[in-house]
This record gives structure tokens, sequence and C-alpha cells, in this order.
């Protein structure tokens, strides 16, 4: 048995026939005038129940009651039974049916069957309808490599049936995930997020409520108001270090090779160990196609990619690339208005997976991911004299396996990501630095994890009862280079920081998936860390986690959970190249210690979804995250220079989601609504977080039109950041009377995030043609971002200052503060093409 049969057969009529059409037996005008036929047909339509959306492949067998005889269509044959599959519309049709009683069985992969009874009493059409739940039902367990269509993919590669296949990973998430507010991305979700040219995972993920982000020029997350670096990213289970290309427009993980996308902002498996404010769990699929070579061909104005993979047998085999290209057009972009172009930069990333099957019971996974960044030149005026390299490696090979009547899943895996800046040697005539030129230094974080995981075998798209496991993980980071940034100020490059450390940790958790009766559903689970001292926090932690469901029915659940998370790695400050003040290409990191604070997240959520029929899912979730160990800038008010590089505090965040889709239909949308707080607490300041996003808006819809065509449309709206007010060079000769220390040239901070950026609102478009060519799926489409050419002031980068005189001469005058901003993209066509074969 194969790893899709999970289907139970059930001969009895069950509560999923939710909706049965009356037969029509009405005679039609002019019967009498012609001679009647001595059989008529059964047909009808088959819909998921709770969505109302019509299902293609159902298998519809009709058959005359015990005892009856059924005449085959067309001809004067005794059968004992018809079968057909309903089509892409849901419709199936019996012709040549004779008057009599009959039994319909209609069987659906996934979905609990149904038996029903008509009788047909005259030789006419009749009609018969039939809703069915989804329920998969578990059989004796069995090794199984891989789902045949990963969830992320489904909807690709299912086109005639799109509206299924989203409908299926809804079913299937909630099936998975005992909480309401974890969320699953798929490849179509992706196209219609209207991102930024490319097919981009992070920046559909800034479509879902509770998601903010810096600005229109990064794919960065900011999940329920914590910064990027507190979100943490799993390919195939090992972290990814601020995985972006192009200081942080691009994501850096393309979305080709991945099978499942999962995105939990708050209670997650005890499997899983860091990821403070949240997780982005990736996962890749093996390569298919039963021994043709499958792929896509992707370009886009920022880039060009392939993606090719192939099943062989008992192996299988996914390479996904992806460069950079306008670094070798050099000029000839007029066209474009960008004149002659200069860019001596460009990004790279390979990703791969291979997959062998070593017997029955045993199957080997191996996948890896590879991307740079690279300066090789000067960009006049904002990086010049520099030559630079940045990115992210990452490597795993799994062995799954028998463990008695389980199975189990043993992995070694690394991540690494490094940043290095090449020291120049050139300097002015009087020694000083070159402007505007990066001063050397080198940065690199090392992940490096020994896992097993134990668990039964359960059926694709079902949770196993329970689950156990242990990792040992060694971490390491390394930093030598000019002081982090934490205001939007030049750093002084004659202060330099060396800083390396270290830590081998060691986990062990457990978890288990209990009904407490048919509507509740509660899963408690441990995880016990230890290893290394942790500053206030010893050498073991304990972080447990419990959440519970309640479901009364197939269309309404509620979800509460309570869960503690430790986070041992976090980042501190911007580091590295950095072109502009809103731009930075690394992150510096801090590594827990005896010296050193790890993030203890406590996060309490509470929420609800709810089936509204015809493809439509609502639902609600609030949450409260408070965390200490938080590494801070220094709040306090006054020179910039001489701060120490962190401070201990603590942050608290609470808010509300709301969340209407329309997961089905001819057009699909989205309604998001996000009400949230995030305040720092240190040193006796409360203030809110740089990350703190108090209301949030986000609406978008996509609709399928005539002769291939797909038109999209999203709107984002949001207030603005907390930021604190810089002035980097204030001459204080006389400036007693407004605070500042007097005599020297020095940068000072104001009040901790007083100020806040003005609201942020852009409206995105996309229309995008499909169509069959030479035995390809081809389409080219045009995005359109900032369709209202707003003028949205963003990113905080500076203040100045002006003195307004008195008119007395003993008073000192009015200083007036005048704020600058990075402005928004503006009005900006995109467009690009792909190639599916």
């Amino acid at each position: 048995m194969d790893d899709t049969s999970i289907m139970a057969r059930r001969p009895k009529l069950t509560r999923s026939v939710l909706a049965l059409a009356a037969l029509a037996l009405a005679v039609p005008a002019g019967a009498q005038d012609r001679p009647q036929s001595a059989a008529g047909s059964v047909g009808g339509l088959v819909i998921d129940a709770v969505a109302g959306v019509p299902l293609a492949g159902v298998l519809v067998t009709l058959e005359p009651v015990p005892g009856g005889l059924l005449v085959s269509a067309g001809r004067a044959l005794l059968t004992a039974s018809r079968t057909q599959e309903t089509n892409a519309a849901g419709a199936y049709q019996f012709g040549e049916v004779a008057p009599g009683r009959y039994r319909i069985r209609v069987q659906r992969l996934g979905y609990r069957p149904a038996v029903l009874e008509v009788d047909v009493r005259r030789p006419m059409d009749a009609r018969v309808s039939v809703g069915l739940e989804l329920e998969p039902v578990q059989l004796e367990a069995v090794l199984v490599q891989e789902e045949a269509s990963p969830p992320f993919r489904r909807a690709a590669a299912r086109p005639d049936e799109p509206d299924a296949a989203r409908m299926l990973l809804e079913r299937e998430r909630q099936s998975l995930f005992v909480t309401t507010d974890s969320r699953a991305l798929t490849y179509a979700d992706v196209v219609d997020g209207v991102t930024l040219g490319e097919t981009d995972i992070f920046r559909a993920l800034q479509r879902f409520p509770g998601v903010a982000t810096r600005d229109d020029y990064t794919a960065e997350l900011w999940t329920r108001g914590a910064p990027w670096a507190q979100t943490r990213v799993l390919f195939d289970g090992q972290p990814l270090f601020n995985p972006v290309h192009a200081v942080g427009v691009f994501s850096a993980v393309m979305p080709e090779i991945l099978g499942a996308v999962f995105f939990h902002p708050g209670h997650r498996s005890v499997s899983v160990g860091e990821g403070a404010a949240g997780v982005v769990d990736l996962r890749t699929r093996p390569g298919g196609g039963d021994g043709e070579l499958r792929g896509t061909a992707d370009i886009s104005m920022a880039s060009a990619r392939l993606e090719l993979d192939q099943r062989l047998g008992a192996t299988s085999w996914i390479v996904s690339a992806r460069r950079s290209y306008l670094d070798v057009l050099r000029g000839g972009l007029e066209w474009f208005g960008l004149g002659e172009l200069d860019l001596p930069y460009a990004f790279h990333d390979l990703s791969a997976r291979f997959d062998a099957q070593l017997g029955e019971r045993y199957s080997l996974e191996a996948s890896g991911l590879w991307e740079d960044d690279r300066l090789y030149g000067d960009l006049e005026g904002i990086l010049e004299r520099t030559t630079a390299n940045w990115g992210n490696a990452t490597g795993r090979v799994t062995l799954n396996s028998p463990f008695g009547p389980w199975r189990a899943r043993h992995t070694v895996g690394f991540s690494r990501y490094r940043s290095h800046v090449q020291e120049s040697g050139d300097t002015l005539t009087d020694g000083r630095p070159i402007p505007w030129s990066e001063p050397p230094a080198d940065n690199r974080v090392l992940h490096v994890r020994v896992s097993t995981e134990i668990e039964p075998v359960a059926a694709p798209g079902r949770p196993a009862p329970w689950g156990a496991g242990y990792e040992v993980v060694l971490q390491n980071t390394h930093y030598d280079g000019p002081a982090p940034r934490f205001h939007p100020v030049r750093p002084d490059t004659t202060v330099r920081i060396f800083r390396e450390e270290q830590s081998l940790a060691a986990a062990g958790w457990l978890e288990a998936r209990l009904s407490a009766g048919p509507w509740v559903t509660i899963a408690p689970g441990l995880r016990v860390e230890g290893g290394s001292n942790v500053e206030h926090e010893g050498a073991v932690r304990v972080a447990p986690r419990l959440a519970a469901r309640f479901a009364p029915g197939s269309s309404f659940t509620v979800s509460a959970s309570v869960s503690r998370t430790w986070q041992y790695l976090q980042s501190i400050a911007v580091a590295g190249p950095s072109a502009h003040p809103a731009f930075h290409a690394s992150q510096f990191w801090l590594l827990a210690g005896d010296s050193s604070p790890a993030i203890r997240a406590d996060i309490f959520t509470v929420g609800a979804e709810q089936w509204l029929g015809r493809g439509w899912l609502a639902s609600a979730a609030a949450y409260q995250r408070h965390s200490t160990g938080v590494a801070l800038p220094d709040p306090r008010k006054g020179a910039i220079a001489g701060r120490p590089l962190f401070v201990q505090g603590e942050n608290d965040a609470h808010g509300l989601e709301l969340h209407l889709r329309r997961v089905a239909g001819r057009w699909t949308g989205s309604l998001g609504y996000t009400l949230g707080k995030s305040n720092n607490h240190a040193l006796g300041h409360t203030y809110p977080a740089s990350t703190d996003r108090r209301h949030r808006l986000e609406a978008s819809t996509a609709l399928q039109l005539p002769v291939g065509f797909r038109a999209g449309v999203a709107y984002s709206g949001m207030t603005g950041a907390p930021y604190t007010r810089v002035q980097g060079r204030i001459r204080v000769d006389d400036c007693s009377y407004f605070g500042f220390e007097c005599g020297a040239y020095a940068p000072v901070a104001l009040e901790a995030n007083a100020f806040r950026t003005p609201d942020y609102h852009s409206v995105d478009a996309i229309l995008m043609l499909t169509r069959p060519v030479a035995g390809t799926q081809a389409s080219v489409y045009l995005q359109l971002r900032n369709l209202l050419g707003r003028d949205n002031a963003i990113t905080y980068i500076g203040s100045t200052y002006y003195v307004i005189p008195s008119p007395r001469a003993r008073d000192q005058g009015t200083l007036v503060w005048v704020d600058r901003f990075e402005k928004g993209l503006p009005r900006l066509p995109l467009f690009g093409a792909r190639v599916t074969f």
C-alpha cells in the first residue's frame, strides 16, 4: 500500500451527506407527442460540504439494491454496477438508467465516503447532489517517503482544480496543528500576493495579519511586534540567519523547491527550539515526474532562475538556481529609464534535494541551500573602495528508518552565515579613510545540529498521536570589525570590536496529542534544554507547552495555547556593508553565555475559526507575549558615543488579529486587520519597540478572467514605526539650554522611540496570462507597485535642526527639528515571464 491509501470505505449513510437535492421527475413539455424512452439518467454534483466548492476526481458508483440488476448504458447487457469519476466541475452523469431502486456510493481520497439510495420511478432524468466532509482515516502503520503532491505545490500542480487544492491544504493545516493561528502558504498564494516582481515567500507572508515590516525595501518579517531576528527561519529544520538578498529586498529561498510552508507566530511543536516570536518552517519537496524531466524557468527584472526535477525509480532529485543579472548589462538600459547602469553587485543562490528509497523501510534525504551576495566595486556616493560578500549556507542528511513499531528520523545538519568586508588599504592624502568606504570586518555564525525524532506512522495530512526526540547543537559566533550601528548615523570606524563565543547544548522533548471526548483535543509538550551556562538562567532550561482545541463540528474551532521558548542567538544591531541607513547586509549576533542573556519568551494565544460556506474562512486570534533577556540599545538620552554594546531588557507584546479569506471560487480574497502593541522595558524606561505597528490593514483579491488571464489587487496600510530622534553632528558650544553636552561635536540621541514615522499606504496590482504552449505552461505577468503613486516616507534616516532667533536679545530662541525619512517605492512597473514544463 502506498502513502495515498488512507481511504476508509463505510457502507452506511453518514453525517457527511449534508446536501441531497430532490429528484427531478417533471415530464418535459411535448413528451406526449413523441415516444418515451425506456430509460432515463442519474446525475448531479459532488461538493465539499463545508466550503461548497465542487470536487473533481470523486469516484461515484451506481448499483442496484440487493437482488436488482442494472442495464449497462447503451447495451442489452446486465451488470452489477457502473462507476465513473466527477469532472472538473464536480459533475457526474449515468445515462440509460431504467426505473428501479439504486444505491449510489460516493468516495474520494481524504473525505468520508457516503452511501445513499434513490428510487427512479419513471424513465426520466434524476438529479442527486452530495456534500462530503473531509475526514481521512488512518490505516495500519507503514513507512512512507513523501506525499505525492506537496501542500505548497498542490494548487500549482493541479491547475484544473486549484480551489479544491487550497481547500485541502486548509483542511490539512487544521488537522495537523491544534492552534488556529498556525498558517499554511501555497504557491498560488505567493503568486497572488503581488510581491516585488519575484515570487517571494517572505513578502507573501507579509499579507497575513500579525506580520508587519519596516518598509517597501525589505522582505524581513516583524512578527507580532518583534524584530526580524526573533522569527526563526528553518530550511528543512536547519536555521537560516538573515536569508535575504540585496540588503534585504528579496527572499533568498526560491519557492519552486519547496513542498510545504508553515508559519507559526505563537505556539509550535516542542521539537522546534528557537524562535522567540515565531517560526517560518520551509520544507523542500522531492523530485517528481516518473522518469520525465520537469522544470520551471523564470525571468524577472531582478534575476533569472531555473528549477529542474526528476524521479528515476527509487531515487529523485531537484535543483533550483538563481542569479541577478543587472551587473552584466552595464548599459543599454535607457529604455527602462536607468541610463548607463554600472552596478558592481550580484546575488546568487543554489538549492537542491536528493531522495533515495533504500529497500521497503528505509529512505535517505539530503538537501542544502547556498546563497551569496557580492559587492566588487564602487557605488558612487554610497559605498566606495569596498569589496564584500555575505550569505548563508546550510545542508542536512536525514535517514528515515523503522524504530520498533514506529519510525525515526536521524538528521545531521549545519548552517553557516558569513559577512566579510575586505580592506582596501586606500586613504586620503592626510591619512584619513576614503569617505563612504566600509572598514574591514568579518562576521560569522555557525550552527551544527545532530537530532533524532521518533513517532508512530500517521497517514499523510494527519498528525502522529505522540512524538519524542533529542538534539545536540553546537553554536559559534565570531565578530571582528567596527562597532555595530544602533542609530542611523555613520559610526566611528576607529572603534573596533572583537568578540567570539561558543556554546554546546542538548535538548530532549516529548509531546502528545490526546482526545478528551469527541470534540476536545489536548496537546501537551515538554522540552528540556541544558548545556553551557546562560546568564541568570543557569545550565538547565525548561520549556513547557500546552495547547487545546474544541471543535464541535467540521466548521467551527476554538483553540488556546500557552508556551515557553528559549532563543540563544539574537541580533542586537546592524553590522557589515551598509549602502544607506535604511539598508544593511548583516547583523551583529549575540550568543547567550555566562555574560550574555538568552531570550525567554512566554506566549499565550486564543483563537477561533469558522467556515462560512462557499470557500469562506473567518478567524480571530488574540495573543500576549512577555520576553525577558532581550538585548536592546541603551535607551537613555545623550551622546551616542561611549555607550555599552547592549543593555538587558524586557518586551511585552499583545494584540488582536482578524482575518477573512475566500479560499475557493472564481475569485479569491483576503482581508486582515491587526491591532497590536509592543513595548520595551530597560534601565527604568518604558517605551514603544522600534517594531511596534499599532494598526495594520491588509486586503487583497484575485480574479480568474477568461482566456487564461488572472488579475489581482492588494492594499497595505499601517501606522508609522517608532524611532529615536538623532542629530548626527551637533555643534554644542552653547547648548546647555537644550540639555546637550557642550564643547564638542557628538551625535546625540533624544528620548527613546518618542516619535513615529508617517503612516504607510500602498496599492499594488498584478495581471497574469497563463496559456499552454507546445506542451508547456507559459505565463507572463505585469506588476505595478504603488499604483496610486503615494510618496510614502517610511524609514527614519536622521535629523537636522535650526534656531529661530528670539526678538528679544536676552532670550535664546527656538530650536526647530527637521526629521528626514527615506521615501518608499515610486510607482514602479515590473514584469516577467515563467515557463513550466
